[in-house]
């Protein structure tokens, strides 16, 4: 169902002033695009507000809809306005929620005036605020057995996070039916690998039928507006030895701190069937840093850490997504704000963290 404009009801004085400012001109034009990685995002919501920062709790002064090649149009008073666009897009079974923000707000509308093309690179939600740059990023193709392998996930890793394993990645791509990808990313150095996982999620453990780019990590460096080639990734078929190391301990073989106790329900009986999670953000929200393998009947989890430093543990029965009800989750509370310091080398033992049903 197409949902038509929103407008509020502004306060009196700014009616006044924006009324005012529209003399002798009319309303301005503004055409602009949202993108997701590179293709327009169809659908997709552009909201306008009148001060910044007022999309987290305010309503915006005007939405339009977006058509399926992404391009909105608006017509509004003279003014200053924050540009926010937000999509949601269904991907198999789930849906994804996709959010940008014009790179060059505030967008500055003239009487009778035009503004665009205004482009908005729109990002998963459930990437930590990573955002790309326009004409910034990667490309090439993965194969397999030397024939392109369509549904593939190429994941790109900061070079800071010293892993190319586990949840930490800051943006995904997956190959078409040809192999070949186009993974938006911004300046910066990343750490690029590939996988088919064997299933329809970029997140969790690799099937017994997935291939991997195994320790073949490609090291970029990317300037503002470069695309690279990087020509052709191999998958090759993953160890099954080493398989299921990287089920059991949430995707990391090599560590530099690791988490240790049991996981445990409200009447203290073992939590099974719980992931642990190490959060970077405190408000333990977005993708987590690092996950354990699922706990057995004992509740029982081992946490490894590809980095020192500071995190924030919580647990949930769910890998991915918004809390849902029946779901089991947690936090530790070994201090108030649930977080962890950790050096490298450091084994911490014997944490217990209890999780409750979620109704």
């Amino acid at each position: 169902m197409i949902r038509k404009p929103l407008r509020f009801v502004a306060p009196l004085a700014l009616l006044l002033s924006i009324a005012g400012c529209s003399k002798g001109g009319g309303d301005g034009k503004v055409e602009g695009k949202a993108t997701i990685a590179g293709a327009g995002a169809a659908g997709a919501d552009a909201q306008f507000f009148v001060k910044q920062g007022a999309e987290r709790s305010g309503t915006p002064f005007l939405t339009v809809r977006a058509g399926d090649d992404g391009v909105f149009r608006a017509s509004m008073p003279p003014g200053n306005y924050y540009l926010v666009v937000r999509a949601t897009v269904r991907d198999g079974a789930r849906n994804r929620t996709y959010k940008g923000e014009y790179p060059a707000n505030p967008v500055r509308v003239a009487a009778g005036g035009r503004i665009g093309p205004a482009v908005v690179p729109l990002a998963e939600m459930s990437s930590g605020g990573f955002m790309p740059q326009e004409k910034t990023g990667v490309a090439g193709i993965v194969k397999m057995s030397g024939s392109p392998a369509s549904g593939a996930y190429v994941y790109a890793y900061p070079a800071a996070a010293k892993t190319a394993r586990g949840p930490a990645y800051v943006a995904f791509a997956r190959t078409s039916a040809d192999g070949r990808f186009r993974l938006p990313l911004r300046e910066g150095e990343f750490l690029v690998v590939a996988r088919r996982k064997g299933g329809d999620d970029e997140t969790g453990a690799m099937r017994e039928t997935g291939g991997t780019s195994g320790d073949e990590v490609v090291r970029v460096t990317l300037a503002a507006g470069v695309l690279r080639d990087l020509g052709v990734i191999a998958l090759h078929p993953a160890s099954e030895s080493k398989r299921r190391v990287r089920a059991e301990k949430g995707g990391q073989e090599t560590f530099a701190a690791e988490l240790l106790g049991q996981v445990t329900r409200e009447d203290g009986s073992p939590g099974s069937g719980v992931y642990v999670m190490a959060y970077p953000d405190r408000r333990m929200i977005g993708r987590p840093f690092a996950v354990s393998g699922v706990t057995g009947k004992d509740g029982a989890f081992s946490l490894r850490l590809p980095r020192s430093g500071t995190f924030y543990i919580g647990a949930r029965s769910a890998f991915g997504g918004p809390l849902s009800p029946g779901e089991w989750v947690g936090a530790w509370d070994g201090t108030p704000d649930h977080g962890v310091s950790l050096a490298d080398g450091d084994r911490k033992a014997g944490m217990r963290i209890k999780v409750v049903e979620k109704w």
